[in-house]
């Protein structure tokens, strides 16, 4: 008997809608992109070890929360604009420019911001353990 195994590639999926969560294991799972997802995150144990990559349409200072400031005291951000105009603020130390297709690591315990200088896709991958907010 000749038996064919029919091989379904992967079923892609947008970004906008999504985020991925990579765990230490070597794993990646989908979860929907919602401020409900943000919020809970911080202490949804099955968030509890890897980190979140996430693309953000970014139009406005609403959609990077400015002018709150944001810390991730379990581990470094990386920050990387794939189109648009933005600046990252570190407290104290200033606004540094970030061009497109450019990267930025924010370390562990540092407060930053985002700067809108024009629409902007960007690509955050952080832990999301512990992470803290504050109004600036």
């Amino acid at each position: 008997m000749n038996l064919q195994r029919h091989h379904q590639g992967p079923a892609a999926f947008g970004l906008r809608d999504n985020c991925i969560y990579l765990a230490l294991d070597g794993t990646m799972r989908r979860y929907a992109k919602t401020a409900e997802f943000f919020r809970s995150a911080n202490g949804n144990p099955e968030l509890i070890d890897g980190r979140t990559l996430a693309l953000h349409h970014v139009n406005g200072p609403h959609d990077v929360h400015y002018p709150v400031w944001e810390m991730h005291p379990d581990g470094d951000e990386l920050l990387i604009l794939a189109s648009g105009s933005l600046s990252v603020e570190l407290r104290g130390k200033g606004a540094t420019p970030l061009p497109p297709q450019a990267a930025v690591i924010v370390p562990a315990g540092i407060w930053h911001r985002l700067i809108v200088q024009e629409p902007s896709v960007l690509i955050a991958i952080t832990t999301r353990r512990n992470t803290v907010h504050e109004q600036g």
